[in-house]
């Protein structure tokens, strides 16, 4: 991107899209609002309404070949996550979704268009095809607010990811038919090419790494790195041999990466988030400042038809025909039949394809961009404003997570829990060894007894609706091991620990002032009181919400709850000391 143009300008550009994309998701987790929604919006007041940025001139040609390149890199990112054993309801559905789903998406959609539009039969299946494609660059940010259960919320989250490439061939399909008319036949070839290359080139990039993974040819430092170069590498290769291949590439090396027994999940898994996160907000900022309102806006009362078809019909009739047979609950098809949001994807293909018809027919097609932009725009914000309600009404979203976890090497963590889990609050005792987990089972306290780095943990975490951790131990290893999985599974803010003399996690403080050598000598014992009654031989540990959910203690007193707390009141009876007397005989 940076070689498009050595001017500051560009730089500036570019900095500013990147720095926007951070603060929109900031700013989307604060309100607990869908970030894609946010960016949108921030994406289109400083393009088209305040004219700060304007990617298609600062950046140049390379624009829209770097979008795809960040697409196929989301995808090789979604990729990962796609694990087969949590898909054992859904599997079928999921084909059905992204083959007999898609060609009714397309057939209905490009009805509507050539209803609407002036525009021939080819052109309008041209937009149909491309108005087939979603993307995870909207669904998991959608899936990540509503919280879905399953089976809807692994579907969801692979037809997003594999529709895309789906989709992205059948527009390039439909875009040769519009500029050199062909047979259905030669169609299909060229749809089989593309995905057969595709899938073919993501195997052998998922082959590459793991013989360097399996092998331990690449050092742990270089682990992402050399995945991030092989997935590049493998898109680039693949759109070598057949237009957007790259797309389907990068999902099938992620895909094969994500459920191989070869390397441990764990030596995959870490390929970085944050890369993620800098793409998604990248990808939606630039969107919305390509965004021409006017066009949009002379086409929106159509486009309204538009999505209304879309939204009532084509979706709830995909789902229909692909759950038709299945085990699959009401609810959730009730649910999957509302999600259907357009991302980055479409509106990049419509950009590019608007472009190529124009200097291959002479004849611009200028219906392509901003009806594609408006579905986008229209989607995301319907999709976005209703997804966590339309997953409360169904009756599909799980609850909100409010358990505890105590992580602990010590008998007190033991005790908390077993006070905890009296007070019906969700708790999850973590320990070390065999022994603390079977007492905490015979006391009736679920425990964790696999490896901390197991996928299982997550499971865990999830099926009980565990929203903080606390940890109660002076074991270094145990301790480091068990912060950077929590941390990374439920976030830093929400790992709390007690302080030691061992080395400083980077953790919030757990207790106040307690330490893991004074709440574990002996001293003091557990009360539970209301917080007007603390004394100061009271040190609140806990504070227990009517919400069922328990509140750890940083460093103030609470005021005012229900309190568990460490106690040093305690005094063992004196023995009565019976005086000496005569002795009778």
């Amino acid at each position: 991107m940076l070689l498009a143009s050595s001017s500051d300008d560009v730089s500036l550009g570019i900095a500013l899209i990147i720095g926007l994309g951070v603060l929109g998701q900031w700013t989307a987790s604060r309100l607990k609002i869908p970030s894609v929604l946010v960016l949108l919006t921030g994406g289109i007041v400083v393009g088209p309404v305040l004219g700060i940025i304007d990617p298609a001139t600062d950046i140049g040609p390379a624009l829209f070949p770097a979008v795809s390149l960040a697409v196929g890199l989301l995808l090789f990112e979604g990729g990962l996550g796609l694990k087969l054993d949590r898909l054992q309801q859904g599997r079928q559905v999921v084909i059905r979704l992204v083959t007999l789903g898609a060609l009714i998406t397309w057939i209905i959609g490009a009805f509507t268009v050539w209803m609407l539009f002036d525009v021939t039969r080819a052109e309008a299946g041209l937009i149909g095809a491309i108005l087939v494609v979603s993307g995870p660059t909207v669904v998991i940010p959608l899936l990540q607010l509503a919280r879905p259960r399953e089976p809807s919320a692994s579907i969801l989250r692979w037809e997003g990811i594999v529709i895309d490439p789906i989709g992205a061939t059948l527009a390039i399909v439909m875009l040769d038919t519009l500029i050199n008319p062909a047979d259905p036949a030669a169609a299909a070839i060229a749809i089989a090419i593309t995905l057969g290359a595709g899938t073919i080139v993501g195997g052998i990039g998922a082959w590459v790494a793991l013989m360097g993974l399996g092998r331990h040819l690449i050092p742990d430092r270089l682990h992402n790195p050399a995945l991030l170069a092989i997935a590049v590498a493998a898109f680039a290769v693949a759109n070598l041999i057949a237009p957007e291949a790259g797309l389907m590439a990068t999902t099938a090396m992620g895909l094969i990466l994500a459920n191989q027994h070869r390397v441990p999940a764990g030596e995959i898994t870490t390929f970085s988030e944050d890369l993620g996160h800098i793409i998604l907000g990248t990808l939606f900022i630039t969107l919305g400042a390509l965004v021409d309102l006017d066009a949009v806006i002379d086409v929106l009362p159509r486009v309204a038809i538009l999505l209304a078809v879309l939204v009532f019909i084509a979706r709830p009739a995909t789902v229909f025909a692909s759950t038709l047979g299945t085990d699959v609950p009401g609810p959730d098809r009730r649910f999957m039949a509302w999600m259907a949001p357009r991302g980055i994807v479409a509106a990049a293909v419509a950009t590019v394809f608007s472009t190529e018809i124009e200097e291959e027919t002479g004849q611009p097609l200028d219906e392509l961009v901003p009806v594609v932009f408006a579905v986008v725009i229209l989607t995301v914000a319907l999709y976005g404003l209703t997804a966590v309600a339309a997953a409360r009404r169904t009756r599909v979203a799980k609850a909100k997570p409010l358990g505890l976890a105590i992580v602990s090497n010590h008998a007190v963590g033991m005790e908390l829990a077993d006070v905890l889990a009296s007070h019906d609050i969700t708790v999850l005792l973590i320990a070390p060894d065999r022994r603390t987990q079977r007492q905490a089972l015979e006391r009736g306290i679920l425990s964790y007894s696999d490896p901390l780095g197991d996928p299982r943990l997550e499971e865990a975490l999830e099926g009980l609706g565990i929203a903080e951790a606390v940890l109660i131990t002076d074991e270094p290893n145990f301790a480091s091991l068990a912060s950077h999985h929590l941390v990374s599974l439920l976030g830093r803010a929400n790992v709390h620990c007690v302080s030691t003399d061992g080395p400083d996690l980077q953790l919030r403080h757990a207790f106040g002032d307690e330490t893991f050598d004074s709440l574990t000598d002996g001293s003091a014992v557990l009360d539970v009181l209301p917080a007007e009654q603390l004394t100061d031989r009271h040190r609140a540990l806990l504070v227990l919400g009517g919400d069922q959910r328990a509140e750890v203690v940083d460093a103030a007193a609470p005021t005012e709850g229900l309190i568990i707390s460490a106690y040093r009141g305690y005094e063992p009876p004196v023995p009565e000391v019976i005086p000496e007397g005569p002795v009778c005989d």
